[in-house]
């Protein structure tokens, strides 16, 4: 998804790529499973055939807008001092997250369509390439010169490559799609598939952007084409030059798993040392696939079971998948399986805040009167698992102290001092996420109450019992940030001062805090 349009090699090539992945967009935005570990495995994929050194290969997750500009000033840094040199440049920018018709969604911060056209235009390089997947990222090319569906000719044939290059996963009015079975977005599975070799029909041992995008529009227009939105991967083509377009070379010297073309049917390869789809191929047709040296399984999966073949690949070795290789196993027991269900678990897990917590609290029959304890400040802490689709609990630890006069009956005002603390409970259901979020649950307390007379009239007081009552709140969450209002009414079930009711008490409380 990066180094796209690599023109032919030359020594002195300087190749530099910015390869970000978020999980988080808008505030609304339901957090993705893959689009991190995506950004990572294109890294990787570039690193390992696409001509990008280690150090020129940078990976963001989960950073901001501001964290993606620098990023780019420094890789423009780096392609000015090579033109300097008077080598050819090439930067790569791959971008998988959410997005819609204006930008690219990193948290709660938006890279605007044009402006990344301008980040990458300023680092003045020979050839300049965005790959993006994320919801309408087809928005970012230009209605001159954009190819939807499978392009024909793309080769070009003048004396220099240069020019600018958007491979985007679907149209201006298409949403893009991950699946749990492939472990990342349709869109990138298919890309990576297509530069680990898959697409390399000459067999000349390179990835062409012409062969990659063919590959990849086909695959993922046909794997999406029941699934709620079909994507249609879109092209933006402005570059002049000779020779071969390429993104990937197969060095002789990588490992290799060969595929004859004598096994109908499509077989994943999964590279069980980094957990990660590498390959997804047609078993009808010759194909190799360039890999790291490592373990990896080639899976077939079938209706009731999964046939599965284990590899040992060493570098400068080609192993070749036969059919007497593969055994039956049950879904769940695939090498694939285990890992990819505990990551998505642990992205739809709660979201974890904590807050600092600091208000008030009144007792009496009308919360703010001094009929039992004078109302006093409070501060404590607060931890609350949130998930997205609105449920909620939390648990709080909050006390505090004061003085004032308490309307005791037939005896009329003493001056008294408070302290209380209390371990509480909630649950209850939030509205979705955005900026402004809100809910109501029900709420728990274990409270402990002092009251101590200065003036020695009457002994000192302690008190210790459960209450029970409702809590909504109401507040912005921006971000990983939030800052909330909440309302308590609890009541507690006692009597005090030989009164015949239980008393209400209440507390008003304002959290901020930050989401794990």
């Amino acid at each position: 998804m990066i180094a796209l349009l690599l023109a032919a090699a030359l020594a002195g090539d300087l190749r530099v790529g910015l390869f970000v992945g978020n999980d988080s967009g808008a505030a609304s935005q339901a957090p993705l499973l893959f689009a991190t570990s995506d950004a990572r495995k294109m890294r990787d994929r570039f690193i390992e055939t696409g001509g990008i050194s280690e150090d020129n290969a940078v990976l963001l997750t989960d950073e901001s807008r501001r964290d993606v500009v620098e990023a780019m000033r420094s890789l423009r840094l780096k392609v000015e001092r090579a033109e300097a040199d008077g080598d050819d440049t090439f930067v790569v920018f791959y971008y998988s997250g959410h997005g819609d018709a204006s930008g690219l969604q990193m948290g709660t911060s938006t890279l605007l369509h044009d402006e990344l056209r301008d980040l990458l235009d300023a680092t003045k390089a020979d050839v300049r390439i965005a790959i993006l997947d994320a919801c309408q990222s087809g928005a970012a090319v230009r209605q001159k010169g954009a190819v939807r569906g499978p392009a024909a000719a793309l080769a070009v044939d003048i004396d220099r490559v240069r020019g600018t290059a958007f491979l985007t996963s679907s149209a201006a009015n298409e949403f893009s799609q991950e699946s749990a079975e492939i472990g990342g977005g349709f869109f990138t599975h298919y890309l990576h598939t297509a530069l680990a070799g898959a697409a390399d029909l000459d067999a000349d041992g390179t990835v062409s952007l012409a062969e990659a995008y063919a590959f990849v529009h086909t695959e993922t227009a046909f794997s999406t084409r029941q699934a709620a939105e079909q994507q249609t991967p879109t092209f933006d083509l402005d570059i002049v030059g000779s020779g071969d377009v390429w993104l990937t070379q197969l060095d002789v010297d990588r490992a290799r798993l060969s595929f004859p073309g004598d096994m109908p049917g499509t077989y994943a390869v999964w590279d069980d040392s980094r957990r990660r789809y590498v390959a997804e191929i047609e078993g009808s047709t010759a194909t190799t696939v360039a890999i790291p040296a490592g373990v990896f399984y080639v899976q077939h999966r079938l209706s009731a079971f999964v046939e599965q073949a284990q590899y040992v690949v060493s570098d400068g070795e080609t192993s070749v998948v036969r059919r007497g290789d593969f055994a039956a196993v049950a879904y769940q027991d695939t090498a694939s399986r285990g890992h990819l269900d505990r990551q998505v678990r642990r992205a739809k897990m709660p979201d974890l805040q904590l807050q600092a917590m600091i208000g008030g609290r009144g007792f009496g029959n009308n919360v703010t009167g001094n009929q039992y304890l004078p109302a006093h400040p409070v501060a404590g802490v607060r931890a609350r698992w949130l998930r997205d689709s609105g449920p909620y609990v939390d648990i709080d630890i909050l006390g505090g102290g004061g003085s004032g006069v308490l309307q005791l009956p037939q005896v009329g005002g003493v001056d008294v001092s408070v302290q209380s603390t209390s371990v509480g409970a909630g649950i209850g259901f939030a509205t979705k996420p955005n900026i402004v979020r809100a809910g109501i649950g029900a709420r728990a307390e274990l409270i402990g109450f002092a009251r101590d007379f200065p003036d020695g009239e009457a002994e000192s007081q302690n008190l210790f019992r459960p209450s029970f009552g409702v809590e909504p709140w109401a507040g912005i969450h921006y971000g990983r940030f939030s800052f909330d209002l909440g309302l308590a009414y609890l009541l507690l079930p006692t009597r005090l001062d030989d009164r015949a009711n239980w008393p209400i008490y209440g507390e008003i409380t304002g959290r901020t805090g930050i989401r794990f």
